[in-house]
């Protein structure tokens, strides 16, 4: 195996693979990751045996081979040699692996590729192609509402529902509620998966590392057991998330009763105020409406918070309690200017939208005051 590469191509190359796949394991191979160079290409691959990543970089490939690497010392030797030389690599009959540029000289131990894990085959069979950038605006105004906790791996990923009507993308912890609505996915078969979080958020930081152009697509194929997303040179594969999700529908307030419309930047202002003063243990900020005024309030021990918005509302006092980090986190999310809440009574969720965008709806428990 022997290539020549130039510095900024190797570390692009570097920063695809290197994040996103999980650096908590007892497998010391997982620390590696795998280079294959083969006509021209040099193909760069990690794993962490949940999910996978895929990346090709153009290369002058003298010889090809192949050798898996520890990540973080390669990384940090590239990324530590000059910028205006070409790197040389090459790997010896010891499994040695040779890095050179200007006089610079490194060598670390690698191990063979097939000690390396197996990555499991692309499904074409059920494949869809979305709008990169529309994706990832549907997964970043969602995903924030995915649980994090591991007793709840169901609600560690979020569901996508590909139904004849329309296509959705859903995530709750138990406590909220985020959806994401399309138009139904041309030429697809309906699908019910819920897809890890973590595998989308790396779809998400790499669409917005590479910027992709206006007309391109991002082509994800779904099957049994396995989704894998493919932009350009680059694959991602994960494993699906198995067993039942909630049944959201049924959390979405279908009555009125009580609604208002307010500034999505003034709220999200001043229930960031609010939540300074709302103590460590069981945050509350509390909402009053009352005679065109909303009024934002919290205290603890030792501190006390209120604040008033200009609203239009007549109709009779209603008060209603927040954890504020779920109103924050919404309003951080709509791109609208103003965000309408909807309520059927102070103890059953509200319904939070951003007027003029009815791609978005999230769906917020109250609390007790």
């Amino acid at each position: 195996m022997k290539i020549n590469i130039t510095k900024s191509v190797l570390l692009e190359g570097i920063q695809v693979v290197s994040a996103g796949v999980s650096s908590r394991t007892t497998l010391p191979i997982l620390h590696n990751f795998l280079m294959e160079a083969h006509r021209g290409k040099l193909k760069l691959v990690r794993t962490d045996m949940e999910m996978a990543t895929v990346h090709f970089v153009n290369a002058e490939v003298e010889e090809e081979g192949s050798i898996t690497i520890p990540m973080k010392e390669f990384s940090d030797i590239i990324k530590n040699l000059p910028d205006d030389k070409e790197i040389n690599l090459s790997l010896d009959e010891n499994n040695k692996f040779h890095i050179k540029s200007g006089k610079s000289k490194f060598w670390v131990m690698g191990t063979p590729k097939s000690e390396y894990p197996a990555i499991p085959e692309v499904e074409h069979d059920n494949s869809v192609e979305l709008d990169p950038l529309e994706l990832q605006n549907m997964v970043e105004k969602t995903a924030f509402s995915a649980s994090t906790q591991e007793t709840r791996y169901i609600l560690n990923g979020l569901l996508w529902n590909n139904t004849a009507d329309k296509f959705e993308i859903v995530a709750t912890d138990g406590g909220r509620l985020a959806i994401a609505s399309h138009k139904a996915l041309p030429g697809s078969q309906t699908f019910k998966i819920i897809i890890p979080t973590k595998i989308l958020n790396e779809v998400c930081r790499y669409i917005s590392l590479v910027k992709p152009e206006k007309d391109s697509k991002i082509k994800v194929n779904v099957s049994s057991n396995q989704v894998s997303f493919i932009l350009n040179e680059t694959t991602f594969i994960s494993r699906l998330i198995e067993g039942n999700f909630p049944n959201y529908n049924q959390v979405i307030p279908t009555k009125k009763n009580i609604s208002f419309e307010v500034f999505s930047k003034e709220l999200l202002a001043s229930t960031r105020r609010s939540a300074l003063c709302s103590g460590e243990f069981g945050s509350v900020v509390k909402y009053q409406l009352d005679n065109n005024r909303l009024t934002v309030a919290s205290n603890s021990q030792n501190m006390e918070f209120t604040d008033e918005l200009a609203i239009e509302y007549k109709a009779e006092t209603f008060n209603a309690a927040f954890n504020p980090q779920y109103i924050i986190d919404v309003l951080k999310n709509i791109s609208t200017d103003k965000v309408s809440f909807s309520f059927v009574n102070a103890s059953q969720p509200v319904l939070v939208e951003p007027v003029g965008d009815d791609t978005f709806k999230y769906v917020i428990m109250p609390v007790r005051a």
